[in-house]
């Protein structure tokens, strides 16, 4: 591994101008990655049990198709449902013992939704569908995904559990201003109470110098509001609420709902833009700190239903981050980790890994805590076992 430094990092919170992004909980892309780790997760699980260990898959690629409906003051109507489809490679049995891929993938699609939306009213408009690539490649052992016993597997996994991609991740210490707004709204908005509201809220912050402009897209159940009328009155009583909530802290501008015209209203079946034809892909929303924020380092990968045993968009993107917050908080300074790994690396020894300081930057202290972090990618598993997402998510400030 070799270690490189990178000077005069510049926080984006010092600069001029910055801006950030926050999809709720209710939206297509949020609940896609959702689906993917939850599936990652209870697919483990149920293998862990079967088998004793966690064998070969990724199923990063979810899709959901949102449905096609007529909606309306008042009342929707389902003309095709959400379709629900999970991509990748899974290890779908060892020897004569099948794993219940689709069974898994029903029971986490309705779960996540059932959690996230606040309900099962979606249930009855689900379809779900599963597409398995796994085959035997030159490039593994012919167990690697259909080993015929669990010795094999066994075996199989402690000789290839290598980084199985070759991958550049990047963490940072902290989000910035931008960002922390766009979060607190968007979980002040879905906790305010107001049963009107669904989950998809997205938030956009843009800081110019000290002043914010925040514009919000709020969700509304479309049989919880009669008319024209009675929405518009909604979502300016919200806004009075959240301004007036937020004007002692910040010089802010609020823009809710901005689409809106006469008869022309954010009516949201189910709470999300997915019961009104919105899809959601994996990859497409928040990053790891809950956030998208384009004027600060971000990974290109996708870690949601990355396997949490071996692969690398997975693993560095979970260590680099926490690297880069352990550097923030003993320093009191931003910092930035930048893992760049080929396939094949051991795990814990990554090609090269750059550390972004600001000009005078504790160089040793940040190499000794990035040597640290990257002696526990065999933790990351069992941490992401343990970790229910949905708490998570709703837990972020």
């Amino acid at each position: 591994m070799r270690i490189l430094f990178r000077d005069g990092l510049l926080d984006p919170d010092d600069l001029p101008f910055d801006c950030a992004e926050r999809k709720g909980l209710g939206h297509p892309d949020t609940l896609a990655d959702l689906v993917a780790n939850a599936y990652s997760r209870e697919y483990s699980a149920h293998c862990l049990e079967e088998f004793g260990t966690i064998p070969n898959h990724w199923v990063d690629k979810v899709t959901l198709v949102g449905a096609g409906s007529r909606v309306s003051f008042g009342s929707f109507e389902v003309i095709t449902p959400v379709a629900c489809h999970l991509i990748g490679k899974m290890t779908a049995r060892v020897g004569s013992v099948a794993v219940p891929l689709g069974e898994i993938f029903e029971r986490v699609v309705r779960d996540v939704l059932n959690e996230a939306l606040g309900g099962p009213e979606i249930w009855p408009h689900l379809t779900t569908e599963v597409f398995n690539t796994a085959g035997t490649a030159a490039d593994h052992a012919p167990g690697f995904y259909a080993p015929q016993n669990p010795a094999e597997l066994h075996k199989v996994l402690s000789s290839e559990t290598v980084c199985n991609d070759t991958v550049l991740c990047t963490g940072t210490s902290a989000p910035g201003r931008a960002a922390r707004l766009a979060i607190w709204l968007e979980r002040r908005i879905i906790e305010s109470g107001w049963p009107q509201i669904g989950a998809d809220v997205k938030v956009m912050v843009v800081r110019h110098g000290d002043a914010f402009e925040a514009t919000t897209a709020v969700p509304v159940h479309p049989e919880s509001v009669r008319s024209w009328r009675e929405y518009a009155e909604l979502v300016r009583d919200l806004k009075a609420e959240l301004s007036a909530e937020l004007r002692d802290a910040y010089r802010l501008t609020l823009h809710l709902n901005t689409k809106d015209g006469p008869n022309r209203a954010y009516l949201a079946p189910f709470g999300t833009s997915l019961g009104k034809g919105d899809c959601g892909a994996v990859g497409r929303g928040n990053r790891g700190h809950g956030v998208i924020e384009p004027l600060r380092a971000s990974s290109g990968d996708a870690p949601a239903g990355k396997n949490p045993v071996h692969h690398g968009g997975k693993i560095y993107a979970d260590l680099a981050g926490r690297a880069a917050r352990e550097i923030g908080a003993k320093t009191g300074r931003s910092a930035e980790v930048t893992i760049a790994a080929r396939n094949g690396d051991p795990l814990d020894d990554p090609r090269f890994v750059l550390i972004s300081l600001p000009d005078g930057g504790d160089r040793a202290l940040a190499e000794t805590i990035v040597r640290e972090t990257l002696t526990c990618t065999s933790d990351v598993a069992e941490r992401f076992l343990a970790t229910d997402a949905i708490r998570d998510f709703r837990e972020q400030r």
